[in-house]
């Protein structure tokens, strides 16, 4: 019996599934709107949930560009596991999979890199395990009357793309992303150390080790959709593709708006090459998008249950565009 969504049959894995969307929107928009006063314990401004530093604390106003980043990788997330709880889990296990692989890294690295020095609130330190937890719960309820797993027997490791351009736009993609995984993992201080420090006030110090390694454990999700994609083939893959492009479409957004209103660090070389990835990203995913609508890549496609045709999603990208700007817009003109 579904609790809400009557697309998916497990109730456990329902309610898991509504646990990981709960806390990965929650979170997704307070770093997405008010990350800077997530970083200065929400003194004199407005936020859904902050740190909890004081003012000597070393994560005071530490890395509010870095946690708004992290909080659209979040927001794809959110949009994931929504898609599925909208259209059913049948054969989302290439949805799934790779955000599971990305959580048991953020769960990994939240870890590894905690500063014990700092006071700030250890909610995060112990969130991500708990829903790690959950979501490999909620694959694992939904792999018998959802058969979330249907079509992982045929999974293969060759190239499925025909459409060279379509090709080396997932070659370029996914190569990026790697760059950027191994990175901001392995090497977090070389991030670090790029960085000019702002003012406190405005959330604009250098980040943390964690908050950078948890870019990239978030960002591996994102390289192993792309991997699924070119793999196995574009055909019935919307599923995997939409997330992503929604997630970099608040990027460009974000960006633009950021830019804007400011306040914003004085940018290296490395700092620009990092703020144009995003945008350059979307651009060619949805490049790669568009060239694959004649692999299949929206085959079996639906919104809420009814199918949906190219012309639909047209329309929901740009509706979808609109809202993100506008909720980034109220925000600025209110000063939240």
């Amino acid at each position: 019996m579904a609790l809400v969504f009557e697309r998916i049959k497990s109730t456990p894995g329902e309610a898991l599934l509504l646990l990981t969307a709960l806390v990965t929107l929650v979170y997704s928009l307070n770093f997405m709107f008010f990350s800077a006063c997530y970083t200065t314990a929400g003194e004199d401004c407005f936020t859904l949930l902050d740190n909890g530093a004081p003012l000597s604390d070393p994560a005071y106003g530490a890395g509010a560009p870095e946690f708004a980043f992290n909080g659209i990788l979040m927001f794809g997330i959110f949009m994931s596991t929504m898609l599925i709880l909208n259209e059913g889990a049948r054969g989302m296990w290439k949805v799934m999979l790779p955000v599971l692989a990305g959580l048991v890294v953020a769960s990994a690295v939240i870890w590894m890199f905690w500063n014990d020095a700092s006071e700030s609130s250890e909610a995060p330190k112990f969130l991500t395990p708990i829903v790690t937890l959950a979501y490999a719960g909620a694959y694992m309820m939904l792999r018998s009357e959802d058969e979330v797993h249907e079509g992982l027997d045929s999974l293969s490791f060759g190239n499925g793309i025909k459409d060279p351009v379509a090709l080396m736009g997932l070659v370029v993609v996914i190569a990026t992303g790697i760059f950027y995984v191994f990175r901001q993992i392995v090497d977090p201080e070389s991030v670090i150390d790029a960085v000019t420090p702002g003012n406190a006030v405005d959330g604009l110090l250098a980040p943390s080790k964690v908050t950078v390694a948890f870019t990239g454990a978030l960002l591996l999700t994102y390289v192993l959709w792309a991997v699924v994609i070119l793999t196995q083939g574009a055909r019935g893959m919307w599923a995997v593709a939409h997330p992503a492009l929604f997630a970099f479409l608040t990027v460009t957004i974000a960006n633009y708006f950021g830019f804007v209103f400011g306040p914003i660090r004085e940018f290296s070389e490395q700092n620009e090459m990092d703020a144009i990835s995003g945008p350059a990203t979307m651009l060619i995913f949805l490049l790669v998008y568009l060239r694959l609508r004649d692999e299949g890549i929206e085959d079996g496609m639906t919104f809420q249950g009814e199918p949906l045709d190219s012309r639909g999603f047209d329309r929901l990208f740009v509706m979808v565009a609109i809202v993100i700007s506008a909720a980034f817009m109220i925000v600025q003109i209110s000063n939240l």
